[in-house]
């Protein structure tokens, strides 16, 4: 293989398959990047074996031909390079990197041990705009799961209608559901892994530009300009989240969403270092939100529109930081029916994204 292709969109395509390399394998393949050249064109590939990435660039093609390269070594090297052409060249066992002044030899890895992606049938197709799909990814992928002991929840629930699309994150704790209204000729329901997301969240534009995706029995594949991610499917059946959401509350609390996330935030400061909670004292249009530690105590006072009695609850403060940080519009309303029930924040006038968070016992 002998190919000369520009440094910049070199270093950009390693960048979005390095997403896919694993930071700790058995398989020591993995830790390498598949470099494919042909008919003008340089295509790069990475995979964990259950996540792949697959992103081509333009290329001077003087002499088609693969090569495996260390992903590290490979995305060092271009990096420190001169912003100039870069000559890629096989030489028995080895690869020769060229550019200006430097020139580069390395142990390249055996190509027959890099396995290959899923194939994934493309009749069934589901397009939407790669801004929506990265708005509904960041709304929700904070709410998916750590914990494996029920694997389902690592993933976010991608529930399609001919009406709407709908994204769905849970953690036993907290939900996240946003939703947009997209017509289109599929009924799909598929758990995705929320790693996937995360890496498809930073490769998708927030602009411009449209996913083109496609699932089959155990895998989806998303592609979207030069650029295919596949992944596997989660298995299992995920929670039926609409029976979780409240039929109706009690009472109910407008207030400014940046105001309402920093005062949440200072109260947090005490709780992280004690691994407490904040408590929400509601009385009339005035909500205290409270925190305790061993090194001291916080009192917030917050100005807010009230319907309904009056009460106290308590949250980890984190639940309520990340949900506030992700959502749009200048006002939010948090519904509350008791102390112990779950509460439902949405934006103002947003009925696309809703919020569901589980109360803590107070201290």
């Amino acid at each position: 293989m002998r190919i000369i292709t520009n440094k910049n969109k070199l270093i950009n395509s390693i960048n979005i398959v390095q997403k896919a390399v694993p930071s700790k394998t058995t398989l020591p393949i993995l830790e390498g990047i598949l470099f494919k050249a042909e008919s003008g064109k340089l295509v790069l590939t990475s995979t964990d074996l259950e996540l792949g990435i697959e992103t081509s660039i333009e290329a001077d093609v003087i002499e088609a031909g693969s090569l495996v390269m260390a992903s590290n070594t490979i995305g060092d090297i271009v990096r420190k390079l001169p912003d100039s052409e870069i000559e890629i060249v096989t030489k028995e066992n080895f690869i020769v990197i060229k550019c200006e002044g430097s020139e580069f030899e390395i142990l390249g890895l055996s190509i027959e041990e890099f396995p290959e992606l899923p194939s994934i049938d493309r009749d069934n197709e589901l397009t939407m705009p790669e801004p929506i799909l990265k708005e509904m990814i960041r709304q929700t992928i904070f709410a998916v799961s750590n914990d494996e002991i029920r694997p389902i929840l690592t993933g976010a629930l991608l529930e399609v209608t001919e009406e709407k699309i709908t994204m769905v994150a849970l953690d036993g704790y907290r939900m996240a559901v946003k939703t947009s209204n997209i017509l289109n000729n599929n009924r799909i329901k598929a758990v995705i892994p929320g790693k996937t997301l995360s890496e498809l969240g930073k490769i998708l534009n927030d602009t411009e530009g449209t996913v083109n995706i496609f699932i089959s029995k155990n895998q989806i594949l998303f592609h979207t300009g030069s650029t295919t991610i596949t992944s596997r499917l989660l298995e299992g059946e995920f929670i039926d989240y609409k029976q979780l959401i409240p039929k109706e509350y009690k009472i109910k609390i407008k207030t400014k969403r940046e105001d309402f996330f920093n005062a949440c935030d200072r109260a947090a400061l005490f709780a992280r270092e004690s691994n407490s909670n904040i408590r929400f004292e509601i009385l009339d249009e005035i909500m205290n939100i409270r925190s305790n530690s061993e090194k001291g105590n916080v009192h917030e006072e917050l100005k807010v529109m009230k319907e309904g009695e009056d009460l106290e609850i308590a949250f980890n403060p984190r639940f309520f930081i990340e949900a506030l940080k992700v959502m749009d519009g200048k006002e939010i309303e948090v519904e509350f029916t008791t102390g112990v029930s779950p509460s439902i924040i949405r934006p103002v006038g947003d009925t696309d994204f809703l919020y569901l968070v589980l109360p803590v016992r107070r201290r």
